[in-house]
Order: structure tokens, then sequence, then C-alpha cells
């Protein structure tokens, strides 16, 4: 589901626009290469190739998700296979999408209340 949302995010125009979302890619990478070296063993290893293919814009498309799918199958020792998920994907977009735009206006408001208890 963190995949699937992350594609619905990337597409949400009240979140980004095409241009912002571009940005937004460049800075978190920018942040990210800071702490390169605090990152875990995994990740240090993935994250070349998350940054190279620029996974975070690629979101935006069905093919990026499929990829990424496949990511988290060759990761996981529990899965063996993506096929099933990138075709309940498709077969359940209008739906995963509004799950998506009833499920993150919450987080997005509980988020920024949370954050605003560190302002006091």
């Amino acid at each position: 589901m963190d995949v699937v949302y992350d594609h619905f995010l990337a597409l949400d125009e009240n979140e980004f626009t095409d241009e912002s979302l571009k940005a937004f890619t460049i800075n978190t990478y920018a942040l990210l290469d800071q702490f390169t070296d605090q990152f875990p063993e995994k990740f240090s290893r993935m994250y070349p190739y998350m940054k190279a293919q620029n996974w975070l814009y690629n979101y935006r498309y069905r093919q990026g998700i499929e990829k990424s799918l496949a990511g988290v199958v060759r990761r996981a020792k529990y899965l063996e296979e993506s096929d099933t998920a990138y075709f309940l994907f498709n077969e359940h977009y209008d739906q995963l999408k509004s799950l998506y735009q009833l499920f993150f206006p919450e987080l997005k408001h509980m988020t920024v209340n949370f954050l605003k208890q560190f302002d006091h």
C-alpha cells in the first residue's frame, strides 16, 4: 500500500504539480546525500539506483509502480513475485485511488497537528 499511495501522492494535484514534484525529488535526494554514511547497509546499496533512476518522481507512472513492486519482491525473502500485486493495482486502480483520497487528507491533518506540538 505504501508504494500504491506513493503513486497517488505523486499524482495528487492538491500536493504537487509536475514541476514541484521534480523539485521535491531533487531536494529529497540532496538531503539524503548528506546522510549516506548513516544509511542502513541495505538502503546504502539501493540508494544509488533509487537516485539515478529517480524512483520518487517515477512513482507518478504505472510502470514506475511496476518496477517498484518488482524491487520489493527482490528485497523481501517472503515474496516470490510481483505480477499479482501489479495486476491487482491495475484492476482496482479507481478503488485504490478513492481510498487514498479519503486517507491522505486525514493523515496530513493529523501530521500537521502532531508537528504543531513541537512548535510550542
